[in-house]
C-alpha cells in the first residue's frame, strides 16, 4: 500500500500478519475490490494502489482470479485459526460464554467492516458460478470449521448427558454450522445489527444444551 496515500483508504489488514510484498498486494487488492467490486476492479488498479507497474504485479499473481482467491484463502485461514483456539479450549461447563467469545472474536481477525462486507458479498455472489472460489471457501473456511465443530459437539453432548446417533450428530452439525454462517453472512449482506446472545441462545436451544447447567 502506498505510504503517502491519504485518501481515506481501508485500514491495512493483511500486512499485520502476512510478511513482505504478498501482504501489501493483498491489502491493495482488498482496497480495490471493496470499492470497485470483483468484476469492476482490475489488476491495473491494484498495481496503481500498490504503487507498482501492472507487469510487476503479474510476477506475483497470474491474474485477478488467483489474487482474489488468495485473498479469501489467507483471510479464511486467519479466521479459522482464531476460531480454533476458542473451540479447542472450550469448557463444556461454560459453553454459552465460550460460544459468545467465539462469535465476538471474529471481529478482531477479519478485515475492516467495510472491506470485509464488500469482499464477502462479492465472494458469495461469485462462488456459485466459479469453481475456484467454491474450492477456496470449502478448503479454507467450511471444511476446517466443520472439523472443529465435529470434535466439539460430542464433547459438549457428553457433558450434558445427550446421546445422539451418528445421523443425529451429522444433522446437528449441519444446523450448528448453518446458524453460524448464516448469522455472519446476514450481518454483512443485510447490514442488520449483531445479536450475539440471540444467536448463542438459538444454538443452545437447538442443540439441547440449554436444558443443562452448561
Amino acid at each position: 500500500m502506498r505510504c503517502d496515500d491519504t485518501s481515506g483508504a481501508l485500514t491495512p489488514y493483511f500486512t499485520e500478519f502476512v510478511e513482505g510484498r504478498r501482504g501489501e498486494i493483498l491489502d491493495a487488492a482488498l482496497a480495490v475490490f471493496a470499492t470497485k467490486g470483483y468484476e469492476g476492479g482490475t489488476m491495473r488498479e491494484i498495481a496503481t494502489e500498490l504503487g507498482v507497474t501492472e507487469p510487476a504485479l503479474y510476477r506475483h499473481y497470474a491474474g485477478k482470479e488467483a489474487l482474489f482467491a488468495d485473498l479469501v484463502a489467507v483471510a479464511g485461514d486467519r479466521i479459522v485459526t482464531a476460531a480454533a483456539a476458542v473451540i479447542d479450549g472450550l469448557d463444556p461447563a461454560r459453553v454459552r460464554e465460550s460460544l459468545l467469545g467465539l462469535i465476538g472474536a471474529r471481529r478482531s481477525h477479519t478485515p475492516s467492516e467495510t472491506g470485509l462486507k464488500s469482499v464477502m458479498r462479492m465472494l458469495f455472489t461469485a462462488a456459485p458460478h466459479n469453481d475456484t472460489f467454491r474450492q477456496v471457501v470449502r478448503a479454507h473456511l467450511a471444511a476446517p470449521m466443520l472439523e472443529r465443530l465435529r470434535a466439539l459437539v460430542p464433547r459438549v453432548d457428553a457433558y450434558c448427558g445427550i446421546e445422539r446417533t451418528p445421523e443425529e450428530t451429522a444433522r446437528s452439525l449441519r444446523i450448528f454450522m448453518s446458524l453460524l454462517v448464516g448469522y455472519v453472512m446476514t450481518g454483512m449482506m443485510l447490514d442488520v445489527p449483531d445479536d450475539d446472545e440471540g444467536l448463542v441462545d438459538a444454538v443452545m436451544a437447538i442443540m439441547g444444551w440449554d436444558a443443562s447447567d452448561a
